[in-house]
């Protein structure tokens, strides 16, 4: 949401005196002998809207305070309304009239995302936003002109009504008579993040003129003017058939199809839908697609901005491709303390270990079109094994999907980029860079599963060593470290959370039961996190400070474990099994021009020389990262 006019919610302040004249009597104010106001603060029991919440506790707390009084607060499950029953109704409750006040500010106008209406219906103050993020704006609105006294208080009146609503640009490109602002986007269960992000700049282009969009899931109940990108489970798309490059848009009725036959070809359609809805802003004879309309057109690898695969890996082989996939480092000889007291070992692709028993072979293999990655307990000791593109290939930017089966419970899968230890000899002859030792690199935790069914994490760290004047190592400071875990920004069950909760009554199913995308989109200004498709997290440098760290070149990782000592579930002999496995279908990493973008790909770990091949050896940074 982009950020919102407040000039114009002070200049709207402005006007509550007038609009005021024209209600009845004011509400009432009375404290009873229990030093209660004659109000209760009423909030959603769903809880699915945190702004709203949070919006109720501060005008209780306002009101206690200014008021001097005792001031409830209850959900609106708590008990059944009565004639009477004065109430603040704070977002959408189950009361009758925070559906009737959503009503008349929806009607009011399409473009409403940075609308808010406050209004006294009957024995009710309803505080209301189609956009959850102007709840706090109508909240401050609310306090500020009726809750600083009870003097102010009398200033509210039966019948009153405000609508907030800016001045904004109006969009008027309609399909089958409808503006396009009122058609929900739908996308596949599970699809590329290519297509998820390309929803969102639609989304928020219609969002920076105040209109509010949403996007749901093709098994989500089907709404009556939809937009659907994808190979979507409806009719409507069902029935337009492409293939290869070729894309479609095509209007189906009351459905615009949005497709083609390969990710990037869907990607290319919903861009030039993009294009299409832009040349009409400010235009006096917007389109108006009808049944049948269609634009044909093809991906082309070769168009300047688009997106392109340059790096994947389907595993259609019988064996791992060593051109791809090496050791991380020379981790596979390290060892730690089990959770059993025993020993934890890793192992690599090429089966090499610290571990010396013959358990450790064949713990990573090539077969039906995965590759697969075990983990194993021998005794008290257990064997995780871990993969990697530390020799093979390093990126900066770009969108990687990932998708995959996650081992069960208690094993745990990990995907994550990282850019440290790239100052050796033998790393920087490998990628062509001069030797260095960096001093900073960024973590990008695609998925840190903890051994969790039901929810993952995603985050960022960035890490950093500190120097003297002379270059030496800064004893008294040595490194940092610091990341997300911990920011309000980013929080559990927030609008922006770093972790993945998994809709169990959805779905009906648990993370590790079936595959799932697992994705992430990195450029110069931010980091986003996806699940099928779906973002679900977004990290803008702008929050921090010292972010050029987050713009060095990063490598993949890839691990399956269980047994440790301090990460994931405790295993425990009497429940838990000896083996479990988790299962990479492919992984794809697209990138483009548009951005500074840079990917080296290297021969394989057991070669001692060989070839490297720069992408975008144009851009800064080409082969000195």
């Amino acid at each position: 949401m982009k950020i919102k006019r407040i000039l114009c919610l002070v200049l709207a302040v402005i006007m509550v005196a007038s609009l005021a004249a024209c209600a009845g009597s004011s509400v009432p104010s009375g404290i009873n002998e229990e030093g209660e106001f004659a109000f209760t603060v009423v909030r959603s029991s769903s809880k699915s809207v945190l702004q709203a919440e949070d919006a109720a506790k501060l005008i209780r707390i306002t009101l206690k305070e200014n008021f001097d009084c005792k001031v409830k607060i209850t959900f609106d499950t708590t008990y059944e309304d009565f004639e009477g029953n004065y109430e603040i109704l704070v977002g959408d409750t189950n009361r009758e009239e925070s559906a009737e006040a959503k009503e008349k500010l929806i009607n009011n106008r399409l473009n409403n995302a940075s609308d808010f209406i406050v209004a006294v219906i009957g024995d009710k103050i309803c505080i209301n936003a189609v956009n959850p993020e102007m709840m706090p704006i109508a909240t401050d609105w609310f306090l500020l002109n009726f809750g600083g006294s009870l003097e102010d208080w009398s200033k509210l009146k039966k019948g009153y009504e405000f609508i907030y609503a800016p001045e904004g640009s109006e969009l008027g490109a309609t399909i089958a008579g409808k503006n396009i602002s009122e058609f929900d986007f739908v996308l596949p269960r599970k699809t590329s993040m290519l297509h998820g992000l390309a929803v969102d700049e639609i989304m928020e282009y219609y969002d920076a003129h105040d209109y509010a969009m949403t996007c749901f899931e093709d098994m989500d109940a089907e709404t009556e003017y939809e937009i659907l990108v994808g190979d979507c489970d409806r009719p409507a798309s069902k029935g337009v058939t492409v293939e290869g490059d070729n894309y479609v848009i095509k209007v189906v009725g009351k459905k615009l199809v949005v497709k083609g036959g390969t990710h990037l070809a869907t990607w290319r359609a919903a861009k030039a839908l993009f294009d299409e809805i832009k040349k009409t802003e400010g235009s006096e004879t917007p389109f108006n697609w009808a049944d049948g309309h269609t634009i044909n057109g093809k991906y082309d690898a070769n168009e300047e901005g688009v997106y392109t695969l340059n790096w994947n890996d389907e595993f259609d082989s019988s064996t791992i491709d060593l051109n791809k996939w090496s050791d991380y480092r020379t981790e596979s000889q390290g060892t730690t303390v089990s959770a059993l007291g025993g020993t934890f070992y890793k192992v690599n692709v090429r089966g090499e270990s610290a571990y010396e028993g013959s358990e450790k072979k064949g713990l990573i293999y090539q077969a039906d079109g995965e590759m697969v990655c075990g983990t194993k307990r021998i005794g008290n000791d257990f064997i995780t094994s871990q993969i990697s593109t530390y020799w093979t290939m390093t990126f900066k930017y770009g969108i990687m999907d990932i998708y995959s089966k996650l081992a069960p419970d208690p094993a745990y899968t990990t995907y994550w980029a990282n850019g440290s230890t790239t100052g050796s000899e033998d790393f920087q002859k490998r990628f062509g860079g001069k030797a260095q030792d960096r001093v900073c690199m960024t973590e990008i935790d695609i998925l840190e599963n903890y051994s969790r069914p039901h929810e993952y994490g995603s985050t960022i760290h960035w890490w950093w060593s500190a120097k003297n004047a002379d270059g030496s190592t800064n004893a008294a400071n040595p490194n940092g470290h610091t990341g997300l875990g911990g920011n309000a920004l980013y929080k559990k069950g927030g609008p922006n959370s770093a972790y993945l909760i998994y809709d169990q009554e959805k779905y009906g199913d648990l993370l590790p039961d079936d595959y799932h995308m697992y994705s992430f989109y990195w450029d110069d200004k931010c980091i986003k996190f996806a699940f099928d498709g779906k973002v679900f997290m977004r990290y803008y440098y702008t929050n921090h400070d010292s972010v050029s760290v987050h713009c060095l070149m990063n490598y993949l990782i890839s691990s399956c474990a269980m047994g440790s000592a301090n990460y994931g579930y405790t295993y425990d002999k009497d429940s838990h099994g000896n083996y479990y496995e988790h299962r990479l279908d492919y992984v794809r990493l697209y990138q483009t021009d548009a951005i500074n973008s840079q990917m080296i790909t290297a021969w394989p770990e057991t070669q001692e020389n060989g070839t490297s091949v720069i992408r975008y050896p144009e851009n800064t940074l080409g082969n000195e990262y």
